[in-house]
């Protein structure tokens, strides 16, 4: 009996081991977990008590709590992919793919196997929340007085409401432009009757068809990144336009140089002035202007919408003015024509941006000068097969970089 338990206890620290650590393991490896077993088995009261601790001791391993890169490329291409994909160990059919030397030949195919799979939630949701700062929603403090109608419920479905239109573009294939402009929108019921949407009944997440007139499509015009990027009181033009220039179009601006002056409150009728107006003047001082012409356009096109990602006509007795100038001399007034300027002129350093967060994300670090040719291949693989999410995640996945470290 002693020795049936042996093997039987060799065969399950070999099954778990090789989970674990998401590879084949070496018989000197099996060896050593189960003279583990063998040395201190008796202190138990049952035989499952006693593996169980060897099964702990193989979770506190460096080969489990790291995605150690092994001589094996297969298998470590196996969980290098499923992790970008599914934040998860690969599955059987990876494990028996890299196996056999075959996953190479096989990528394309497995980029859409996961992304088909409900696993990839894990991907979208990490991925969004650091791309778009999605912390940031959670983390600002409404005025409640002001804004009583946003309430805990709706500042959940918000952030539900960015997770459930990712994936949707995902599941559906759809054009990368369909992120920064799209004719429908993901809501419930509750966020629809926030936003003054008619028609949506039930808590489930679906598309709904927008009229061009809500304001509402895209990334752009979601309440999780135009409320995390107010004062809780008031739209904040700067934070809406340095995050357009950094997560959107890629051009992350300068940091503010040392002893900027701050907004002046002893201004006449200060606090009487939007913080647009307060913006106006402090953009007005000549060590502050050259910096902010390049940034603060960008910011005024969101000024329709009020702290908590709802559209105003008025604020603070005066009209609402979301009309400027950008940098290379175009006029747009409003989000709708920031977007119409982003999807005609703006294109590709959206779809490079894009291309590179996603990239930076996949490889687990920064990218440098070094990476810009891939990054071009990448973008260069994206536009031959339809500019969708899916085309960019395949053409991470079949890089140098990823598939052949």
């Amino acid at each position: 009996n002693q020795d049936r338990q042996e093997v039987y206890a060799r065969k399950v620290i070999e099954r778990f081991l090789e989970r674990a650590f998401r590879r084949p393991v070496a018989a000197a490896e099996v060896d050593r977990y189960h003279d583990f077993w063998l040395s201190m088995r008796d202190e138990f009261g049952s035989f499952e008590e006693s593996v169980r601790e060897v099964l702990i001791a193989a979770l506190c391993s460096p080969n489990f709590l790291f995605l150690a890169e092994t001589e094996e490329r297969q298998h470590a291409l196996a969980t290098r992919l499923s992790y970008f994909l599914w934040n998860a160990p690969p599955d059987p059919e990876l494990l028996e793919l890299a196996e056999a030397e075959l996953l190479d030949g096989q990528m394309s195919r497995q980029v859409d196997r996961l992304l088909d799979d409900a696993r990839v939630d894990a991907f979208v949701r990490s991925f969004a929340y650091e791309w778009l700062r999605l912390d940031r929603q959670q983390l600002v403090t409404i005025d409640a007085g002001r804004f009583p109608a946003y309430t805990r419920f709706v500042k959940r479905d918000m952030a539900e409401e960015t997770y459930a239109f990712l994936r949707y573009v995902i599941d559906q294939d759809l054009p990368i432009s369909t992120l920064i402009d799209s004719d429908f929108a993901m809501l419930n019921q509750n966020l629809a009757e926030f936003y003054g949407i008619d028609g949506v009944e039930g808590n489930h997440f679906r598309p709904v068809p927008l009229d061009p007139a809500l304001g509402r499509g895209g990334l752009l015009s979601q309440g999780a990144f135009l409320v995390g990027h107010s004062d809780g009181r008031q739209p904040h033009p700067i934070k809406r336009a340095v995050w357009l220039k950094e997560k959107i179009l890629g051009d992350e601006p300068p940091a503010p140089p040392p002893n900027v002056p701050q907004l002046d409150p002893e201004t006449p009728g200060f606090e009487k002035l939007t913080l647009k107006e307060q913006l106006e003047l402090h953009r007005d001082n000549p060590s502050c202007h050259d910096c902010h012409a390049g940034i603060d356009p960008y910011g005024i096109a969101f000024e329709e919408y009020n702290a908590i990602g709802l559209l105003e006509d008025e604020r603070m007795g005066r009209p609402v003015d979301a009309s400027t100038e950008l940098p290379d001399g175009t006029p747009v007034d409003g989000v709708a024509e920031l977007k119409r300027y982003i999807l005609e002129q703006e294109r590709q350093a959206f779809l490079r941006s894009l291309v590179e967060h996603l990239f930076a994300y996949a490889l687990g670090r920064d990218l440098s000068f070094a990476d810009e040719e891939e990054v071009s291949q990448i973008v260069a693989y994206a536009e031959q097969h339809g500019e969708t999410m899916r085309a960019v995640l395949r053409g991470i996945a079949l890089s140098p970089s990823f598939s052949m470290r």
